[in-house]
């Protein structure tokens, strides 16, 4: 892979080169963002790539959120029809909605969108739960876990959603022209925050604490992964051992 940074709030005008397939990862990743700067979040998710769509043509692999299905409950297919309740869901939503207009009007080739639920791993942000049970370890500190630590978060290693997108973009690069798929990437059985932070505890002790309040958009949704399934036997690739 070539890994190319640009300046999406900019005029890149110095992007010049044309590549066949590529896997966009840019955006905002803070809800909290989200709510504070409508504004900043829409250009950070929204302008930013329409800056992008300005220059690229080809086959696109888009890494999404499953924010968009904020506001259901229950495991979750990619066909639901669904406005999301959150700031964060609507910019994302209107991410994807802008993708699938430029395939319908030929300046997308082909387009895979995946929706995403939570990954970590290295250069993740410390403000998200696995690095603040991390910080709690070294600094003896102790993690609360707001509205009951009841959200599911599903949760995947960022290598294996690497993983996933490159074996997309390979994909994308023999379909026929008009390809266009959704596809939910998470673990595929119910994990919510407190089992996470209660395996965690097993692996190196730490104090935490349960509040049931203080939550402002609990997830009470993951997404269905029967389609991610399939395409994973196809291309020899297993979830990874959570």
């Amino acid at each position: 892979l070539e890994t190319v940074y640009l300046d999406l709030l900019g005029e890149n005008g110095e992007w010049r080169k044309k590549y066949p397939a590529t896997i966009y990862v840019a955006g905002n990743a803070d809800h909290g963002l989200a709510k504070r700067s409508p504004m900043l979040d829409l250009d950070l998710n929204v302008r930013a790539f329409l800056n992008f769509m300005k220059k690229f043509r080809g086959s696109l692999a888009l890494l999404s959120s499953q924010s968009v299905y904020y506001g259901l409950e229950g495991k979750i297919l990619e066909t639901v029809d669904h406005v999301p309740t959150t700031p964060y869901g609507l910019s994302k939503q209107m991410t994807e909605a802008y993708a699938k207009y430029f395939l319908k009007n030929g300046y997308l080739s082909k387009l895979w969108i995946f929706r995403l639920a939570y990954a970590f791993g290295k250069g993740e942000i410390e403000r998200r739960l696995i690095p603040k049970c991390a910080k709690a370890v070294r600094n003896r500190e102790k993690v609360t876990l707001f509205g009951g630590g009841k959200s599911l978060v599903n949760p995947l290693p960022s290598d294996f959603v690497a993983k996933i997108l490159v074996k997309a973009a390979e994909h994308l690069k023999v379909a026929n022209s008009g390809f266009m798929e959704i596809t939910n990437m998470n673990y595929p059985e119910k994990v919510t925050a407190r089992d996470l932070v209660v395996s965690l505890t097993q692996i190196k002790p730490f104090d935490f604490l349960v509040d049931d309040a203080g939550e402002e958009w609990p997830v009470r949704f993951w997404g269905d992964t029967q389609n991610l399934s399939s395409h994973m036997r196809e291309w020899k690739v297993d979830f990874p051992d959570l």
